[in-house]
């Protein structure tokens, strides 16, 4: 399949994404990377076997320790890899987008798919999974769900290697457990030869059972039952996956720490909206599933990607990028399919490559707001100012930094918006003490 590439063109598209990201290699540990893998045992060489039976996601552990028994806790390292990890996804999309094209009877099938994969891989969303070094649990379970989904729908049918990926995705981020949905839907889509799909069905059921067994995972659901009821949250994530769903299509609103939807009830009109908004989007998908294939495919799979973190569990941050990542495959190949059906082939890919380069450039510079994590949140604030959680953490940034006059200002920002929030109080009364400190060190 990869022999119906130009040279030419791939090498330009990779070319392309590894310009866009080149400067993700002078990131920092920041947030979630200090708590994942500098600060993590079970993340280092030395300590993974022994604390494997306490962390999740082990298969991302051990790629972290790795790293590790590399190069040591140098952040260049670990985003080297995440790059390199965002270019085997870029290869199987590509791969993958072609037959869906094909399927779709495209004149242009090779160029619409390279053309969908580039506005895809050069998104400004996709810098949480790759840019982000503690983003990597998506990138490697991408990797594998899609190393997997084209073992087993090819013309020629690896089961092994689509067990082993099958198996291997949800080690790497839990929610690689819907890949055989995604599977399932390729075949009503694309198709598929019957009696293939069975090693991604095994490979998930196992890997399941290894998750069910690990008491990490365990507390991490139990944890999430108890901040909200299932049936709440999948009220409240219906508005929060459409709200995810909206950055795509926004790409210059992308922030670290996007604001939660406020709550909802079942009968609002917003809540309704968004309820006929998803089933309508489904019924559409299916209904084209014959006639636009490629359309049909990627609305599909921008829904199912959301599954796993956008019903009945409730997270912390329920608005996020992460998920954006398979998410934004499905819309990049819908878009495109669409596309060329209304404008044809010369209108259409011209659009989409101005269109990668619009999206490089932004993805571009926001790679270097992960050098620092004052930058990181000075975005955020900018694009959200009414955002309190972004306010308290741009505070506490720049109280990290010793710039306490502007420490207090953000943090007094975010309890304004946020009065009962405990984080900004107390930060506010550590900037008070250490002035008092001060004042009296300076007077002795």
């Amino acid at each position: 399949m990869i022999a119906k590439y130009r040279p030419a063109s791939v090498a330009g598209l990779c070319a392309l994404v590894l310009a866009v990201f080149a400067n993700a290699l002078g990131v920092a540990f920041l947030l979630d990377d200090l708590g994942d893998i500098a600060d993590n045992p079970a993340a280092r060489a030395a300590t993974f076997f022994e604390r494997l039976p306490q962390t999740n996601r082990p298969f991302t552990k051990a790629s972290y320790a790795l790293n590790d028994a590399l190069h040591g806790l140098a952040p260049a390292g670990y985003a080297a890899v995440n790059v390199a990890l965002h270019l085997i996804c870029l290869a199987f999309a590509c791969l993958l987008a072609r037959r869906a094209f094909e399927k779709a009877g495209a004149t242009a099938a090779t160029m619409c798919a390279l053309a969908a994969c580039a506005v895809w891989a050069v998104h400004p969303a996709l810098t949480e999974s790759v840019t982000y070094l503690s983003g990597r649990s998506m990138v490697l379970s991408a990797a594998l769900m899609l190393a997997s989904l084209h073992a087993a729908t090819g013309a020629r049918c690896r089961p092994a290697l689509a067990f082993a990926c099958a198996f291997l995705a949800p080690l790497a981020r839990e929610t690689a457990l819907i890949l055989p949905l995604i599977l399932l839907w390729w075949r009503w889509t694309i198709g598929s030869p019957r009696g293939r799909d069975w090693p991604v069905w095994v490979g998930s059921a196992l890997a399941a059972l290894v998750i069910a067994a690990m008491p990490r995972h365990r507390d991490l659901v139990a944890f999430s039952l108890e901040m909200r009821d299932p049936l709440l949250a999948l009220r409240d994530n219906i508005h929060a996956a459409t709200q995810t769903l909206a950055y795509w299509f926004t790409p210059w609103r992308v922030i670290i720490m996007p604001e939660a939807p406020p709550p909802h009830a079942w009968s609002d009109p917003a809540t309704v909206v968004r309820i006929a908004g998803v089933l309508a989007a489904a019924a559409l998908a299916f209904a084209v599933r014959r006639t636009a294939p490629a359309a049909a495919f990627g609305i599909g799979l921008a829904l199912l990607a959301l599954v796993p973190s956008n019903t009945i569990v409730w997270r912390v941050d329920p608005v996020a990028m992460k998920p954006l990542y398979l998410a934004g495959l499905g819309l990049s190949l819908a878009a495109v399919d669409i596309a060329r059906r209304l404008a044809g082939p010369r209108i259409a890919l011209p659009i989409a490559a101005m269109t990668a380069l619009a999206l490089g450039l932004q993805t571009h510079a926001r790679n270097a707001l992960f050098q620092n994590e004052v930058a990181l949140f000075a975005d955020a604030v900018a694009k959200t100012p009414d955002n309190a959680r972004a306010w308290i953490a741009y505070g506490s940034a720049l109280m990290a930094d010793r710039r306490y006059d502007e420490a207090e200002i953000a943090l007094t920002r975010g309890l304004d918006l946020a009065p009962q929030d405990e984080r900004a109080m107390n930060l506010l009364g550590a900037i008070a003490t250490i002035r008092s400190v001060e004042r009296n060190g300076g007077g002795r």
